[in-house]
């Protein structure tokens, strides 16, 4: 026969035992919250050559939780030549040398497990001190029609040493596409026939910097 302390016992184990099957059952014997989403940032990156920046990876989980897993993330780039992740979230920007044109972009994003986030366009350009332009030397007037001319663009940088040429990097802002249709990316253009002493202007825009204005007269 059991005394009534050890039916005490007996009831208080039984107890127990169905409160860790009611757990077990209701939460799946306490399992981590899985994540349900990823978010990378930030938005709208943009970064001089050579230069790295460590991005953040917030994941949110099935519990409503967020947390940073910008380490424990796989991180990828789009354009490797562009800027990569040569560590975890650490993004490092090719050197001006290398870049294959100003401004340079990729596509970057994260995964955690099978979750990945959407994409970020992160741009690669390096800081504009000046932007110069000028064309066949320091001419600015021109027998047209048909008369070649030869734009050229330099640039200096910050933190590089003495003017660059960007001639064929820069966006280049016709007046007047009648006379001059377009500047190739070597510089080179032809005037056609336009209105004669009607001058327009000329100017070369880089990574939201903007050159001088030139201005171009054809005299026939």
């Amino acid at each position: 026969m059991f005394s009534t302390k050890s039916k005490l016992r007996l009831i208080a184990a039984f107890a127990a035992l169905a409160t860790l099957a009611l757990a077990v059952s209701c939460r799946g014997f306490f399992v981590n919250p899985t994540i349900t989403s990823l978010a990378i940032g930030p938005t709208n990156l943009s970064l001089a050559p050579s230069t790295s920046f460590t991005m953040t990876a917030t994941a949110t989980y099935s519990d409503g939780s967020t947390g940073n897993v910008s380490g424990k993330a796989v991180w990828f780039s789009s354009s490797k030549n562009v800027a990569d992740f040569n560590s975890p979230a650490v993004l490092t920007a090719a050197a001006l040398a290398d870049l294959p044109t100003l401004p340079a972009t990729t596509d970057v994003s994260a995964s955690d497990g099978s979750v990945s986030s959407s994409t970020q366009t992160v741009t690669v350009c390096p800081v504009v001190q000046t932007l110069q332009i000028t064309v066949n030397g320091s001419n600015s007037s021109y027998d047209g029609p048909a008369t070649a001319v030869t734009f050229v663009a330099t640039a200096t940088f910050n933190g590089v040493t003495g003017p660059q040429p960007v001639t064929s990097f820069v966006t280049w802002n016709i007046g007047n596409t009648l006379i001059l249709p377009s500047i190739g990316t070597d510089g080179s253009a032809t005037l056609t026939t336009g209105t004669p002493n009607t001058p327009f202007k000329v100017s070369a825009t880089l990574c939201n910097v903007n050159s001088n204005n030139l201005t171009i007269t054809t005299t026939n």
